[in-house]
């Protein structure tokens, strides 16, 4: 079969000189559209939905609908709605009205030309012949007893059969109409509704039909139209409008190039006569990575088979079974969106749950990272993946795209066999007025998070992941919020992989802090700012009550050979700092390096200004005896609670929200001090 590029037709189209359109040369390989309440047509490739403005001055006033191609005279018969006149259009697509007698008074929006005879719907079948030599020459008719209960706003002969075919709008039921008659058949339901307003054929039998309200172009087969499953396929992503109407040469078949493909194995749709994945490239400017999509201009199995190698727009970290993995994209430009698929269950196909990574996600130009949560149940091996890039927001895995790039990689799935501790959640509280004791309501910084260790046969940690929330931040100061591990060297951290995320979004940048011997994760340099709360003390005060409105999640990966006995205990050492530039008590504005940390825990390398401030005002510390950030009746600035706790309303001492935490605090009695009937409730917040 001779094909060619279906938006090629355009440049033999000749202007009349004579006031009224020439036909075309010959039977056109492309689809045309008729949208708008002023009609614009546009030419549509039905491979890709790939489209160009051919005409935007019609030459009249009004909407052209109900068009269908001629082959006799190689005109287009169309119904202007405006003006309730039939119109015949050239190969410049200007209209000419025709003196059409015998039709109702009223629209039609649904038509087809076969056999020289145009053929209208509206509550069932009229014919118009078009034959200059027949005495009923442009005398409309209704075909009596046509069948007027179907709900159709465009339908197409088939070029072999003789037939019309069309989908009913409302039910989804696909129909073939006898064209004597008028009666219908359903053939079985299409499995889409909506409205269909534009539908074509092409040489091998293939219906094509397109969706108004999203542009959605869908075929069914009737190459055998005794032999035909009706349920239709989504084929491309077209152009959406409120007013459509399709035209085509029914005889002239889809035309294939400047398409990009993908690399995958067909059983994952990627070849085009398995309606694989493919991107228009006539007229481009989207893709993945530093180098544009190659094109492919035969019909092609997969990208491989010519052009380069293009697949250069994204980095996948490891994919390790029940773990987070980052995926980085690369975009030439923003304008467009990223749809992507890991075939998790290694069955050769996107079809399964959750094998859908990315939906409709707006990418930026340059790179963006995507977080992705690897299923416990994948076994090791290699498996596919498909990154698909697009103006168009919503594509499936297959099918044609009006511009962009699709890349496919094989990639590696891993299933060691690891072992999962979990600890927590703790709640970690912090009064920030250190050194001195200020209103010790101990809600100036609430956190509740908790750990997951993960460690290898060998007994080596693989990967330490620690997620919290923001119970409260009841501070006037500005403070950070960050994690020490001690023990364990910064070094032994494989900072590159670290993912980090703060609402659900990721953080570029890391982390591990500079300048540290151990690790220390700064998990906040300034909490006020990150939360922006709309009350003054964020979940401290009864009239002001608010959602948690800071989380976050980091994933450690550690380097070969940290055996586990040799980690920190859980839950580590969070700390609260002062952030740099901003007032935190007189004397005592120190920036990074005023920490405020859990009882008898020493300050980090980079909080050791802290030191100096030990042992004045309220702060009774005493580092030879291990008793640090401790008032002198030996009360802690930080605590740590493994039970579900609720913080003390604003300014309200902690002892008179829990009179028992003072026993507990300086000598260990009361270990229920938190509980019902030790606390007082109408002292703390959220509570009764």
């Amino acid at each position: 079969m001779d094909r060619k590029i279906l938006l090629s037709v355009v440049p033999f189209l000749l202007w009349s000189q004579h006031g009224h359109s020439a036909a075309f040369d010959t039977c056109p390989y492309t689809a045309f559209l008729m949208q708008d309440k002023q009609t614009n047509v546009y030419g549509v490739n039905l491979l890709t939905g790939a489209y160009q403005t051919l005409q935007t001055d019609i030459g009249q006033v009004g909407n052209l609908n109900a068009a269908g191609y001629n082959e006799t005279d190689n005109f287009i018969y169309a119904f202007n709605t405006t003006n309730k006149k039939v119109v015949r259009v050239g190969n410049d697509f200007t209209a000419t009205d025709l003196p059409v007698t015998g039709l109702p008074d009223s629209p039609f929006y649904v038509g087809d030309v076969a056999n020289n005879t145009y053929y209208l719907y509206r509550s069932g079948l009229y014919t118009i012949p078009l034959d200059e030599s027949s005495p009923d020459y442009l005398k409309a008719s209704k075909v009596e007893g046509s069948d007027g209960s179907m709900k159709l706003t465009d339908f197409a002969f088939h070029p072999e059969d003789g037939n019309i075919y069309a989908v009913d709008n409302k039910r989804g039921y696909f129909y073939r109409i006898n064209p004597n008659d008028g009666s219908k058949t359903i053939l079985g339901n299409a499995g889409v509704t909506g409205t269909f307003g534009a539908a074509y054929f092409e040489a091998s039998g293939k219906f094509y039909f397109s969706r108004n309200q999203d542009g959605i172009i869908f075929t069914i087969d009737v190459s055998d139209p005794d032999n035909i499953n009706p349920t239709a396929t989504q084929f491309a992503a077209g152009p959406k409008s409120g007013l459509n109407d399709g035209v085509r040469c029914a005889s002239a078949p889809v035309a294939i190039e400047a398409i990009d493909l993908g690399d995958a194995p067909d059983s994952y749709q990627t070849s085009v006569d398995n309606n694989g994945a493919r991107h228009d490239q006539s007229n481009n400017s989207l893709y993945l990575g530093g180098i544009a999509p190659d094109s492919e201009s035969v019909v092609g199995t997969s990208d491989d088979e010519t052009g380069i190698d293009d697949e250069d727009g994204v980095i996948i970290t490891p994919l390790q079974n029940g773990e987070q993995a980052m995926i980085t994209v690369t975009a030439n430009q923003s304008g467009g969106f990223l749809n992507a698929w890991i075939d998790w269950n290694k069955d050769g196909d996107f079809n399964d749950t959750s094998e859908q990574i990315s939906t409709g996600q707006a990418l930026s130009a340059g790179m963006n990272s995507i977080v992705v949560n690897v299923p416990d149940f994948i076994t090791a091996g290699d498996t596919w993946a498909r990154f698909r890039f697009s103006s168009a927001q919503s594509l499936p895995a297959f099918g044609g795209a009006p511009d962009g790039e699709v890349e496919d990689y094989q990639v590696t799935l891993e299933n060691d066999q690891l072992s999962t501790f979990r600890y927590g959640p703790f709640t970690a509280a912090f009064e920030d007025s250190w050194p001195r004791e200020g209103d010790y309501d101990l809600n100036d910084v609430v956190m509740r998070y908790q750990v997951e260790i993960k460690t290898d046969q060998n007994s080596d940690t693989r990967q330490i992941k620690i997620n919290g929330t923001l119970q409260a931040l009841g501070a006037d100061y500005h403070n950070g919020f960050g994690i020490h591990l001690p023990l364990l060297a910064r070094n032994s951290v494989d900072e590159g992989n670290i993912m980090f995320t703060r609402n659900g979004s990721l953080v570029s940048e890391s982390p591990l802090e500079a300048g540290q011997g151990n690790a220390v994760l700064i998990i906040s340099n300034d909490l006020n700012a990150d939360v922006q709360t709309g009350c003054r003390f964020h979940r401290t005060r009864e009239n002001c009550q608010e959602v948690e409105k800071f989380s976050f999640s980091v994933t450690i990966p550690l380097v070969a050979g940290v055996k586990s006995w040799t980690l920190p205990a859980a839950p580590f050492d969070p700390f609260i700092f002062a952030v740099d530039g901003l007032h935190h008590g007189a004397d005592t504005s120190l920036g990074r390096g005023l920490e405020i940390h859990l009882d008898d825990y020493e300050p980090t390398q980079l909080g050791n200004a802290s030191l100096e401030l030990m042992g004045n005002y309220d702060d009774r510390s005493d580092s030879g005896l291990g008793s640090l950030y401790r008032t002198e009746n030996g009360l802690p600035w930080g605590f740590i609670i493994t039970e579900s706790w609720s913080h003390p309303l604003e300014q309200v001492d902690m002892l008179l929200a829990y009179p028992r935490f003072f026993d507990y605090a300086t000598s260990g009695n009361h270990v229920d001090w938190f509980t019902r009937g030790k606390r007082v409730s109408q002292h703390i917040y959220g509570l009764e």
